[in-house]
């Protein structure tokens, strides 16, 4: 049996927000460089922090 159209819509809406998170956590990850613009630093900062909070919660959940 097929799924209707709107679980595949949201299922391919999921997936692409996963696929752009992967990558974003990616880039923030990649560029572990201290700079001496803080504002970059507080950004990756931050993007590292909700990234680890991010996983808790889906390991938490048991979706990881």
């Amino acid at each position: 049996m097929s799924k209707s159209f709107s679980k595949q819509l949201g299922s391919t809406l999921a997936h692409i927000q996963d696929l752009l998170d992967t990558v974003v956590q990616g880039l923030l990850r990649s560029s572990k460089k201290e700079t001496d613009n803080k504002v970059v630093d507080n950004i990756r900062d931050a993007g590292e922090s909700y990234y680890e909070t991010y996983e808790n919660i889906k390991k938490e959940k048991g979706q990881s």
